[in-house]
């Protein structure tokens, strides 16, 4: 007589502390069948399923698209999405923004406060699907807005989500943009600076130069951009490749982040205080005078890589003048000295310079380079492009 079988069990168990350990080595798509099988399950895997939202990810990239179509309505459309993220965007630890509209919905929420890493990457044409094809209707009728003052008065310009922003935007030109889409960009535009100013938990932050296409500071060296940044605290990571903001304020206002990724920054003062916590420094565009790199490696002792478009002779009086205040006088015909090797020994004075690869994209003027390498004693790379010498 055989031994009757055991029924099979209905439900999946494992330990509830077991579950998260699982979970975090599941793909989304996986971790997404998983919340559904029990509560248990839900209740333990759903931080996981939130903890990273990338809206390029082929399910992300397909709802924020399509929500605002005519067969989404009452299924996957705006009211869903926006319940979605009241509901769990206080999980979300890593949010990685492909379209503008993520980071209305996320704002709206309200909860989204924990933030670990931002990041905004190519936002220009991740518009809806319907917004692509009333912005091809405008284009076709000859319809749209050239004029930025018009502009201003058609896309919501007057409404702010909190005082701190009176006067701080404008926004960008319409260029055949619906009235809708305008709108959107105008308030995504400051639903990103809320998460900035809400989240001092991040530690990586990524700007896109995209942001411009939402609309651009009245005055980008205005209090508020310094303001956000210096609530970050625990910011390692900062890459802002399109506003030109001052080294030194930025230095300033961020005190221990150890990673900057900068378009050029603005030249309106040296350095005076010590950064030793900068460890990278990429500056992307335009030359700076190499005076400048020393007074750099002076205050960031540090810094292991540094990242230059190209580096321009300098004639030492522009360096007096940047370090004193002074004027520059266009008609002063004295003979012009250059910036030279004992002027960087001074500069550097006993700081020791740790910096161990250099690389310059363009401009830079090898020969006049090579006198000031012997005063970087750890430097093991100096090269252009792919280039090494």
């Amino acid at each position: 007589m055989s031994t009757p079988m055991s029924p099979l069990k209905t439900h999946p168990t494992l330990p509830p502390d077991i579950l998260p350990l699982v979970g975090c080595y599941l793909l989304p798509v996986d971790l997404l069948q998983c919340v559904q099988v029990n509560q248990e399950w839900n209740t333990a895997l759903i931080p996981l399923l939130w903890h990273t939202i990338d809206s390029s990810l082929s399910a992300w990239h397909k709802i924020l698209q399509e929500y605002d179509s005519e067969h989404a309505q009452g299924q996957k459309d705006e009211q869903w999405l926006q319940l979605l993220f009241n509901k769990h965007a206080h999980h979300i630890r890593s949010l990685k923004v492909h379209h503008r509209d993520l980071l209305r919905f996320v704002g709206q929420s309200g909860t989204c406060t924990r933030l670990l890493s931002l990041e905004v990457f190519h936002l220009d044409g991740n518009e809806t699907l319907k917004e692509h094809a009333d912005q091809d209707y405008n284009i076709w009728h000859g319809q749209g807005v050239s004029s930025l003052d018009e502009c201003e008065e058609r896309a919501f310009s007057d409404i702010v989500l909190s005082p701190l922003f009176e006067g701080v935007f404008r926004p960008e030109e319409s260029r055949c943009r619906s009235l809708t889409s305008q709108k959107r960009d105008w308030f995504a535009l400051q639903h990103f600076w809320l998460l900035v100013l809400t989240n001092s938990g991040l530690t990586f932050l990524h700007m896109s130069r995209n942001l411009r296409c939402l609309g651009n500071f009245v005055d980008e060296s205005g209090p508020l951009y310094y303001k956000a940044l210096s609530g970050l605290k625990n910011l390692i990571t900062f890459s802002d490749p399109y506003y030109r903001l001052s080294l030194p304020a930025l230095l300033e206002s961020l005190p221990l982040v150890k990673h900057l990724h900068l378009e050029m920054p603005k030249w309106n003062r040296l350095l005076d205080a010590t950064y030793p916590h900068l460890e990278t420094l990429e500056l992307r565009e335009g030359n700076i005078y190499i005076g400048d790199v020393f007074n750099i490696l002076k205050h960031c002792p540090n810094v292991v890589y540094l990242r230059l478009v190209g580096v321009m002779l300098q004639p030492m009086k522009y360096y007096e003048d940047m370090k004193y205040g002074g004027e520059d006088d266009e008609d002063d015909e004295q003979e012009v000295v250059l910036f030279g090797v004992e002027d960087a020994r001074k500069i550097l004075g006993d700081t020791e310079c740790r910096l161990e690869r250099l690389r310059m994209n363009g401009g830079a003027n090898f020969e006049y380079m090579d006198q000031f390498l012997p005063l970087l004693p750890y430097l093991i790379k100096c090269y252009y492009e792919e280039e090494y010498y």
